[in-house]
């Protein structure tokens, strides 16, 4: 048997090489271009499209209006305050950066809304390092310090879960829920579900 030549070999080897290496060009999908992704993983489309599904039915629904219109005369016409919690992951899968994106969704839809003074919890302890780090400089004085926080009257909290069918249906459920932090009780609750096939 002929064994192939030194070029024959350095050909193979180079064909076999920019077969690994082909790249596509990336493009920009458009606004609102639904991303489908494969069916058995979530997408970032699939999760803020379920979440902006989801604010808007729950801040249409009277059930809500009812609770919100109580909370803003129990302050006096204030605008309620609401923090947003965790979207907890109760999946297998390892999206909870995804979820927490989401959040930032959620918050930006109630702040855009005009109804609610929006609190970000990550975003105070930040504020409060910062003023702890530089406390005499600038406008860190000790005073700042000792200065009252309004608290939350609404916190929203969720979770999202994905359930794989007979035939490779995957079926993905974001559920979120505003909650009155001084009843405990739920304001207004909603589920989008996307089924994938």
């Amino acid at each position: 048997m002929k064994r192939p030549t030194k070029y024959a070999l350095l050909t193979i080897v180079a064909v076999a090489i920019a077969g690994c290496e082909t790249q596509r060009e990336a493009r920009y999908a458009d606004p609102g271009e639904i991303v489908s992704g494969t069916p058995d993983k979530p997408t970032m489309y699939d999760l803020e499209s379920s979440a902006d599904a989801l604010m808007q039915k729950m801040l249409a629904h009277p059930q809500f209006s009812a609770n919100y219109n109580a909370a803003k005369i129990a302050k006096g016409g204030k605008l309620p305050c609401v923090e947003i919690g965790n979207i907890e992951n109760k999946t297998t899968e390892r999206i909870q950066g995804r979820l927490d994106a989401v959040g930032n969704t959620v918050r930006s839809a109630l702040f855009t809304s005009g109804l609610f003074e929006v609190k970000d919890e990550e975003a105070a302890r930040a504020i409060k390092s910062r003023i702890l780090r530089g406390a005499d400089g600038g406008l860190e004085d000790g005073s700042l310090l000792m200065g009252t926080h309004e608290s939350p009257d609404f916190i929203v909290l969720g979770d999202f879960r994905h359930f794989e069918d007979f035939g490779g249906i995957h079926t993905f459920r974001l559920r979120l829920a505003i909650h009155n932090l001084k009843t405990g009780k739920i304001v207004s609750e909603g589920v989008q579900t996307k089924v994938k096939l």
